[in-house]
């Protein structure tokens, strides 16, 4: 099970290496990624990576956006996106969270804003559960650098992810039910904030072919490492791969 929500900002952070206008690129990647959840063993998964930008419209791996406005300094937009965190009880080596009950992916809607400056950029976007599995919603906001180095680009960043009640109770939480099949302590967390440190890398092995290597490491906060789900304070994730540049 991977811990998607730093997948899923590993991988914005691989795009934003190079984006420019009219591009688009399709590829696949493995993530190495050590999940939060007990009992969970298999950490390395293969995952598509797809980037598309054109004047109003652009896909950065699981968002969709359409961009209301843009200049040279500011671009802002409405997102769709897919937050693929899940938790399967079937799926989980260990005995009392296979008794839980199962935490599903969800379609989140929302905005992003970005604002580049000579010294880097700042992102600051938030988006709500739109099918009503947890009814949470999410902020991020990340500063990141652009560095070429040749042909090498490099994009170092950092950032705080927030997380609302309902979004950590679905997914970090236990009931009552849940407690009394499985054994564990029943566990209702807050809203929390998650800081994080990363580093993205692009090369272009040919005109058309681009390698891209990511990693992020984030601190658990500690509405969720207390969660008698989780077994980890931290989580590091590890990204590499490669896309056809059309």
């Amino acid at each position: 099970m991977l811990n998607t929500r730093n997948v899923t900002a590993l991988m914005a952070l691989s795009f934003m290496a190079t984006a420019t206008a009219s591009e688009l690129s399709i590829g696949a990647g493995a993530v190495y990624n050590e999940s939060p959840y007990r009992g969970y063993n298999e950490n390395t998964h293969v995952v598509p990576l797809i980037s598309y930008e054109g004047e109003s419209l652009y896909i950065r791996q699981t968002t969709l956006g359409y961009i209301l406005s843009k200049s040279d300094k500011n671009e802002i937009s409405i997102t769709a996106s897919w937050m693929p965190l899940e938790f399967s009880p079937s799926d989980n080596d260990d005995h009392a969270m296979s008794r839980l009950d199962k935490r599903d992916s969800t379609a989140m809607a929302g905005a992003a804003w970005y604002h580049h400056e000579k010294w880097g950029s700042l992102k600051v976007s938030a988006a709500t559960d739109i099918l009503d599995n947890s009814d949470g919603w999410v902020a991020e906001m990340s500063l990141f650098r652009v560095m070429p180095l040749g042909k090498l680009t490099l994009t170092p960043s950092a950032g705080v992810l927030y997380y609302d009640k309902n979004f950590n109770d679905y997914y970090y939480g236990i009931s009552s039910g849940e407690s009394h099949r499985s054994g564990l302590s029943s566990y209702s967390p807050d809203d929390s904030w998650t800081t994080y440190v990363g580093i993205g890398a692009k090369y272009p092995l040919t005109k058309n072919i681009i390698l891209q290597a990511s990693a992020m490491y984030s601190v658990l906060p500690d509405d969720i490492k207390n969660s008698p789900m989780v077994d980890r304070e931290d989580s590091f994730t590890f990204l590499t791969g490669a896309s056809w540049h059309f």
